[in-house]
């Protein structure tokens, strides 16, 4: 009996072992493809030419190129050198990419146009510029909090124009303690200034508020009223039954609808954007997500509209909330604030 077993565990011992490591080795590689991720901090490593040269920037270099891609399909683009906080950052752009993997294709978008995207490896990726390629590498050394300072320095370096020409932009983590005294003196003044405004005011501020107080009340009734009656009448209309139906069950808008759309509620809902303009300026697609949620059509849809995943959609409303309060805030959150407009 012995015998015979022992026989069986030589015959079979083997193919189990093969099936076992071969097993292993398609799991490794699919979850390779599962795992992989183009949202992160990449810093530029190298330029290889078609010719078969290879330029290293990032060795010997003072300022690297870093691109910073987010989950809501921003990519921020700037040189900067992290080794040493006190020097400024240098912004390029702000572009929209779009980044789908499959087990059978990679798709990866940028500036609206297909570009060739090699994923060497988990954390170094080539972009293909034509007569050469970009060689990025993934750093995770560079911490959240200098990631978001990085790219709220950019955004405000680029606006209103994203692809004007910008100077070196000193990020408010290297301003020197002798810039913060003076930020304390000019402060110190100005408040003792008001203080003495105020004072001297006072009397004469508080009876002129006494006398508008009434008056105020009404006009803010009277531009309430206003505002609900033209919200009511757009709710209730043939075009915004139609476009209801065609935003919740398809197909996505076109440029031209949505210019229909977004000058019809600029007409009947101006609060709407006057108040999201006082809040801060919004992307193109941050708008969209705002304008379809005051309508109220599902995140599901709106990943439709706006050429997103429906994962993406709660990710641009949690974003756009921190964006709007400086403060963590579910996608809920957004949509409460929003309807409230």
């Amino acid at each position: 009996m012995a015998k015979r077993i022992a026989c069986l565990l030589t015959n079979v011992l083997p193919f189990w072992m093969i099936f076992v490591l071969v097993g292993c080795g398609t799991h490794e590689e699919h979850q390779e493809e599962v795992d992989f991720s183009i949202t992160g901090t990449w810093q530029l490593n190298e330029l290889q030419f078609l010719s078969g040269q290879i330029v290293d920037v990032h060795t010997g270099y003072e300022y690297v190129w870093y691109r910073f891609y987010e989950d809501d399909g921003t990519c921020y683009s700037a040189e900067l050198d992290i080794e040493d906080n006190r020097k400024p950052i240098k912004p390029h752009e702000i572009s929209e990419y779009f980044f789908m993997m499959s087990p059978y294709d990679t798709i990866y978008v940028e500036h609206g146009r297909m570009t060739d995207l090699n994923i060497i490896d988990m954390n170094t990726i080539g972009i293909y510029r034509g007569d050469y390629v970009e060689v990025y590498v993934k750093n995770d050394r560079l911490p959240a909090k200098k990631v978001l300072e990085v790219e709220r320095t950019i955004e405000n370096a680029l606006q209103p124009n994203h692809n004007r020409k910008t100077q070196y932009i000193v990020p408010n983590s290297s301003t020197s303690g002798d810039s913060y005294r003076l930020m304390w003196i000019v402060a110190f003044f100005l408040i003792v200034c008001m203080i003495f405004l105020l004072v001297f005011y006072r009397v004469g501020v508080r009876n002129k508020k006494r006398e508008d107080k009434w008056e105020s009340t009404n006009d803010n009734e009277v531009n309430q009223f206003k505002e609900n009656h033209s919200e009511h009448i757009f709710s209730h209309s043939d075009y915004y039954l139609a476009l209801r139906q065609q935003l919740c069950k398809g197909p996505a808008l076109k440029q031209e609808e949505w210019d229909k759309l977004e000058t019809q509620m600029r007409k009947d809902c101006p609060e709407f954007f006057r108040k999201l303009a006082e809040k801060g300026q919004l992307s193109e697609v941050e708008l969209r997500v705002c304008m379809l949620t005051k309508l109220g059509i599902p995140p599901s849809a709106i990943a439709i509209h706006t050429y997103r995943e429906h994962s993406s959609i709660s990710t641009i409303r949690s974003r756009l909330y921190y964006k709007l309060f400086g403060k963590k805030g579910s996608p809920r959150e957004l949509d409460a604030f929003v309807h409230k407009l």
